[in-house]
């Protein structure tokens, strides 16, 4: 995803933040969110992409839910949930109304909390569905279409959206184009997409 940023849409290495395994605790992760919300301005675009486990169950995290969704963290020691409700909370204070969301995890179709005008949610599985990694793909399933074939190599482009693509590139995929592909190339994973986005991807 980080190459694909800079790469392929032209973001700035200063402006990513890349978390990790060991690295990606449940505080940087909060950190990391809050420190790019002081950084963006209204007409900016941010990206919050997350591979790895899902969790679902009762939490008291801001939200009307009976059963909540998490991505999972962890703090050095024991596992941490992050519940939807807490990613909400935290992307509620951005300047920009122009947010992509992107989640390789297993019951990824429970984010939709923090669906809103300007954002739009890619997302691995349903509310109550799995998502797939192995050898086969070197990363998760959705992931591997999603970003590797569908942005890194273009796969994805159907639509020439700026006659040359990002700096004379040949392809100029968007993020719509890039879920489309992952949709229809998945065979485990059933993606699922909230998308109240306009313009697409485009800089």
């Amino acid at each position: 995803m980080e190459s694909a940023l800079i790469d392929v849409y032209g973001f700035s290495p200063v402006n990513i933040i890349a978390l990790i395994d060991g690295n990606a605790t449940a505080t940087n992760i909060q950190n990391a969110i809050y420190n790019l919300s002081n950084m963006v301005g209204a007409d900016d675009e941010v990206v919050f992409f997350y591979s790895g486990h899902g969790a679902r169950g009762r939490a008291d995290d801001g939200d009307k839910e009976r059963i909540d969704e998490a991505i999972v963290s962890h703090d050095g020691t024991d596992i941490v949930y992050i519940w939807d409700g807490q990613l909400k909370d935290w992307f509620s204070g951005f300047a920009t109304s122009r947010i992509v969301f992107v989640f390789d995890t297993c019951l990824a179709g429970g984010m939709t909390d923090l669906s809103a005008p300007g954002r739009v949610l890619n997302m691995a599985a349903s509310e109550r569905g799995y998502s797939y990694e192995g050898d086969i793909w070197g990363h998760g399933e959705f992931t591997y279409y999603f970003v590797v074939k569908g942005m890194n190599e273009g796969k994805a482009d159907i639509y020439d959206h700026n006659n040359n693509g990002y700096k004379g590139e040949s392809f100029d995929v968007v993020v719509e184009e890039a879920y489309d592909y992952a949709k229809a190339n998945c065979q485990y994973d059933k993606p699922t997409v909230s998308d109240e986005f306009d313009n697409d991807l485009l800089l």
